[in-house]
């Protein structure tokens, strides 16, 4: 081999993978795109997006590389909903919204009834009965007649006479009538002594009353967390969005420099398939994140009670500086005074301990008073029958209208009711009420254990997230200086294309890790304010 034939041939290999390579390199078009042209090698087309935040939560059209699919992404105004929101004003519109919180405060409200009818035990019962009717009979009588006397009113001054009318015809004659009652009853009862039963009664409904209205604000500390978490994650998905498309123009930038020093002849043509790729990497996880971030806008619009396209986006947030980490010990001690869910199962058992006494106190006896005044009337629409004269002689008789009669009864009596053999249900309801006690003594110290365990587990998370936060910053501080020097020393032949690329990916690594931790924090603290019982929301 003659000498200098090797070195041409590693040159004509060089060019023609270059060639190769940046032939089959695939690009996209973009309005105020610079063509840069190599002699030999196909025109590189680079898209130059400009992102920009917005209201909307999606800075590019969506997807910025592909097929356009704007319905996807918009969002529509709607009357009395702000289009930028706080943490504290969506939740707000979530308690008002929220489907799930309606059913829960439905739920609740039942149990207050049953304390509100419980106490009404304390006062006397009154009822009142009404009727009014007619009776119609015919036939003739087994028996002999009986009859009442009537008074008949002559002229002025004339004393009435009383008349014998008979109430059953006498035996074996027809009669027809018609008659019509009113009556009304009014009626009146108060407990004296039970044994104590309806005072266990209505303690166990009011702590149950306690229990429940604990749980509810259980529930609502739970929805002011998913409030928190979707708003936080809106913020993280569109800060996402921002900074993958910041990467591309970046990336982008750089493939065109490498693209120079290839027209320069200070880099080989091969080097320019690696800036290609890391570009379209980056591309393909901008639409990504954008994908993402509609979905958690959505999710975000949907938890406040709100359709998912409605145009509410979370405020941007600043870096706080970091508050000093609390102690386990005064985490848990807070935690047990303050969360609901505990409150309510201390509740729980204090109200199963009345309904067991409840239980056995149905084996006193039940001592009450009863007072009754009823008034009725009767009247005879209409009476026909027949009658015999002291000669014998049948004749018909009837009375219409006929004579009315009233009476007035009044009642006052003591009942006592002594329970002496119910078949074993009193000594079944004892057990059952038993039975809910010691669950609800278990539920009670499971609560307590998973209190324990979320708030050390909340702590935790909360002081390494912060930790991860200062560690995250340096990381990508770091990694942009890192890839400014490797560009630079790219630029003067100091390095390869390879290092270059391994400092772009690490700055990618880098700002999402930087994302995820900030809004981490933020996530972290709900969740602990929420583990504790100290998330700011009132029933």
């Amino acid at each position: 081999m003659k000498k200098g034939q090797l070195p041409a041939r590693a040159f004509v290999l060089a060019v023609a993978l270059g060639i190769l390579v940046t032939s089959s390199a695939f690009a996209q078009n973009a309005p105020g795109s610079t063509q840069v042209q190599i002699p030999g090698v196909a025109p590189i087309q680079m898209p130059s997006p400009q992102p920009q935040p917005t209201i909307s939560g999606t800075p590019l059209p969506y997807p910025a590389f592909g097929t356009p699919a704007p319905d996807v992404a918009k969002l529509r105004p709607k009357k009395g909903v702000p289009e930028s929101i706080s943490l504290e004003d969506a939740i707000k519109i979530a308690v008002a919204l929220s489907p799930t919180f309606a059913s829960d405060n439905a739920a609740w409200y039942a149990i207050h009834a049953k304390y509100t009818s419980e106490i009404q035990a304390y006062y006397p019962g009154l009822s009142a009965t009404a009727s009014m009717g007619k009776t119609y009979t015919n036939g003739s009588s087994s028996v002999t007649s009986s009859s009442s006397s009537i008074s008949s009113s002559g002229a002025s001054g004339v004393q009435p006479q009383a008349t014998a009318i008979p109430t059953k015809a006498p035996f074996g004659v027809y009669s027809q009538g018609t008659f019509s009652q009113e009556s009304v009853e009014l009626m009146v009862t108060q407990l004296i002594y039970d044994g104590g039963r309806t005072i266990a009664a209505i303690r166990s409904a009011k702590l149950a009353d306690f229990a429940g209205r604990a749980t509810l604000l259980y529930q609502l500390q739970t929805l002011a967390l998913n409030v928190a978490n979707a708003y936080y994650t809106v913020l993280e998905d569109n800060a996402t969005v921002v900074a993958d498309a910041q990467l591309v123009r970046e990336f982008e930038v750089n493939e065109a420099s490498v693209a120079a020093q290839i027209r320069n002849g200070a880099a080989a043509r091969s080097d320019i398939a690696a800036a290609q790729f890391q570009t379209a990497q980056a591309r393909g996880n901008l639409v990504v994140a954008q994908g993402t971030a509609i979905g958690a806008q959505a999710t975000f619009a949907t938890t406040l009670g709100l359709d998912a396209d409605v145009l509410v986006v979370p405020k941007a947030i600043a870096a706080q500086p970091a508050a000093p980490n609390p102690t386990y010990a005064k985490s848990l001690a807070r935690a047990l005074v303050m969360r609901p869910d505990y409150i309510a199962s201390a509740y729980t058992v204090s109200s199963d301990e009345a309904n067991l006494r409840y239980a056995k106190l149905a084996r006193f006896p039940i001592l009450s008073v009863a007072a009754s005044d009823t008034i009725s009337r009767t009247f005879t629409d209409c009476y026909s029958t027949t009658t015999t004269n002291a000669n014998g002689i049948v004749f018909p008789v009837s009375y219409c209208p006929g004579p009315e009669g009233w009476s007035n009864d009044k009642a006052i009596g003591l009942n006592l009711t002594i329970p002496i053999y119910d078949q074993g249900v009193t000594n079944y309801n004892v057990a059952v009420a038993a039975s809910q006690l010691d669950q609800a003594i278990a539920s009670l110290n499971a609560t307590r254990l998973a209190v324990q365990s979320s708030v050390r587990s909340a702590l935790a998370t909360l002081i390494s997230a912060r930790a991860s936060l200062v560690e995250a910053r340096s990381e990508l501080t770091s990694a942009q200086v890192s890839l400014d020097a490797t560009q630079a020393q790219y630029r003067v032949g100091a390095t390869t294309i390879l290092n270059v690329v391994t400092a772009e990916a690490n700055l990618t690594t880098a700002q999402s890790g930087y994302i995820t931790a900030f809004y981490g924090v933020y996530t972290a603290q709900e969740n602990y304010l929420y583990a504790t019982g100290i998330i700011d929301v009132q029933l």
